[in-house]
């Protein structure tokens, strides 16, 4: 058996990962999902029309910074993460339930495995995907960004 797949980062890469779809037949692709990267304008519009794309031709999708907070800044790194996540067991609860709440696709943990156990934990109590505003108070109330320009 073979698996390939396509990744990327960054606010261009759900247009770009259509465009690889159309010459390839990959296998799955993988790039950054949460309810904050969802609010930007020009984003959202390409994720869902690879969304769709994806579940027509049955390609994986795999999905990272769901638990992101946004870019360190001038803080001090406190996890292995190169961006700074959400850490309050409730945040990440909120953040993985939005993202399993997409059906079909797969939520990547973030790289630290201090984290690992509460987006585990998180996971294994998924029932329903919370209301949009709910995400949108808490985007509010931690001020999060997106991770890219």
């Amino acid at each position: 058996m073979r698996f390939i797949g396509v990744t990327g980062h960054g606010l261009t890469v759900a247009a770009m990962h259509l465009r690889s779809l159309e010459r390839f037949a990959f296998d799955s692709v993988l790039f950054p999902y949460s309810h904050v990267i969802m609010r930007d304008e020009t984003y959202a519009p390409d994720v869902r029309r690879l969304l769709a794309t994806c579940r027509e031709r049955t390609v994986a999708v795999q999905t990272i910074k769901s638990i992101s907070r946004g870019p360190w800044g001038s803080k001090e790194q406190s996890t292995a993460t190169w961006y700074e996540p959400l850490v309050e067991q409730e945040h990440i609860d909120l953040a993985v339930h939005w993202v399993l709440g997409e059906p079909g696709i797969f939520l990547n943990s973030a790289g630290d495995l201090g984290l690992l156990p509460r987006v585990l934990d998180a996971a294994e109590r998924f029932s329903t995907r919370p209301e949009d505003a709910e995400l949108a108070r808490l985007a509010d109330d931690l001020r999060l960004s997106t991770l890219f320009a």
